[in-house]
């Protein structure tokens, strides 16, 4: 199998070619939040919760989603910047604008993924 070298977050790794950066991510235990991904289903980056920070000369420290950009030899990928975390937070905040968090009557609440990204971040009053 061909592997592709890579850093995330100051980690030097090596991930078979063609895995997602979500996927080289999960496979090293780095934790990157996700909503609508779904392995082979589903991988849009549609909810951008998974978006993470890429240097290189390709990328040019754009934020891209995890879930559906693949590993590229020598990427340098951070989950973790204030830029990612304000992004996160962005994205979310928007998500929140069309859904209650804390809502009783939802079949998912206390098991909604969406409130479980969300208990990750400072969100303000949304999570109340």
């Amino acid at each position: 199998m061909e592997m592709v070298n890579i850093k995330i977050n100051g980690m030097p790794l090596s991930v078979p070619a063609g895995s997602t950066i979500l996927e080289a991510a999960r496979m090293h235990g780095i934790e990157i939040p996700t909503l609508c991904y779904l392995r082979e289903i589903n991988e849009i980056g549609a909810c951008r919760a998974c978006v993470v920070e890429v240097e290189g000369e390709k990328h040019a420290q754009h934020l891209v989603t995890a879930c559906n950009n693949a590993c590229e030899e020598g990427m340098v990928i951070h989950t973790n910047t204030t830029r990612v975390r304000e992004a996160r937070r962005t994205n979310l905040e928007l998500l929140l604008s069309q859904h209650r968090i804390n809502c009783p009557a939802c079949e998912r609440n206390g098991t909604c993924e969406l409130q479980k990204v969300v208990s990750t971040m400072p969100i303000g009053d949304t999570v109340n």
